[in-house]
């Protein structure tokens, strides 16, 4: 296969947290999906499919400085627990000089857990890795991965 030119790399990703850009981060990561079940009847193969929720989930790791400055972001902006903070958008940008920008955007995400340790020889002791919950569809460089299609009312 031919090489045709500089790929995506670590210096070509940019994370914005509530706190803003986001420089001592060393690993995000982020998914979503939204199975089926099969609905079967007479016979031995599906007659038709269920949907089964949509859930989206992450995590990032940062430096232990970065990690401070999110918390303090984060017990400010609701009841001051590091776990009783508004959902807050993660935005990350994948830009290459000869490509367009993709930008994905994780609506509204809580922190769920974070664990940090170190040892003796770590060339970066103190990280921090942020479990969060996505709780709005991502959208895949402007794309949604769910529209939501709520039931309207029969009264109105």
């Amino acid at each position: 296969m031919a090489i045709n030119g500089k790929n995506y790399d670590w210096e070509d990703i940019t994370v914005r947290l509530p706190q803003g850009e986001t420089v001592g981060i060393t690993d995000i990561s982020y998914k979503d999906g939204q199975g089926v079940e099969p609905r079967y009847g007479r016979g031995a193969t599906p007659r038709g499919y269920g949907r089964k929720n949509y859930e989206a989930s992450g995590s990032f790791t940062l430096d232990r400085d970065e990690f401070e400055r999110l918390k303090k972001e984060l017990a400010s902006s609701g009841a001051g627990g590091i776990y009783d903070h508004t959902p807050f958008p993660v935005v990350v940008s994948y830009a290459n000089a000869d490509q367009p920008t993709i930008v994905d955007t994780l609506p509204a995400c809580k922190v769920t857990s974070h664990d940090t340790s170190s040892a003796q020889g770590d060339d970066n002791a103190g990280q921090v890795k942020c479990e969060i919950t996505i709780l709005s569809p991502i959208l895949w460089n402007g794309v949604p991965a769910k529209v939501d299609r709520k039931v309207s009312s029969l009264t109105g």
